[in-house]
């Protein structure tokens, strides 16, 4: 399964922005002005994120998402790769080759023609993603070894 989320997370980097934009079906869909979003604005990577633009400000959020959520999967997808291998530290292994794999990806996008590839794109929400699982990884593995159950 961590091989999978692999070959979709290159074939999405491998896919130019174009055919990824999301803006053109948001503004067929619902109305979204300036004063719906919250009044932050900041600088990403160089780039103004400002609710001015509410399409793009929108579609920034969504793609960081997504790379919370992708890299996070990407994690826990090899964590337990690596526990059913029985191999050592599955949890620090399994998340320093999703790590590794973000660095790659970033750097795979690069070379596609309409896609940039950032840095802080993978030290902020790949690298989140990633942390959130290692934690939640640990925080259970420290219950289960004391013995408690964990709460629902």
């Amino acid at each position: 399964m961590a091989i999978a989320m692999m070959v979709i997370l290159f074939i999405s980097s491998h896919t130019p922005y174009q055919k990824q934009d999301v803006k053109p079906f948001f503004k067929g869909m619902v109305s979204i002005q300036e004063e719906d979003l919250p009044p932050i604005a900041f600088t990403y990577d160089g780039a103004l994120v400002t609710p001015s633009a509410p399409y793009e400000y929108v579609e920034f959020f969504l793609r960081k998402g997504a790379h919370v959520v992708s890299f996070g999967l990407l994690a826990f997808l090899c964590i337990m790769a690596l526990k059913e291998q029985n191999k050592k530290a599955p949890i620090f292994l399994g998340s320093i080759l999703a790590f590794l794999y973000a660095l790659f990806d970033e750097f795979h996008q690069s070379l596609v023609e309409g896609r940039t590839g950032h840095l802080i794109d993978v030290f902020v929400p790949d690298l989140l993603g990633i942390l959130l699982i290692l934690m939640l990884f640990l925080i259970f593995s420290q219950k289960k070894k004391h013995g408690q159950k964990p709460r629902q």
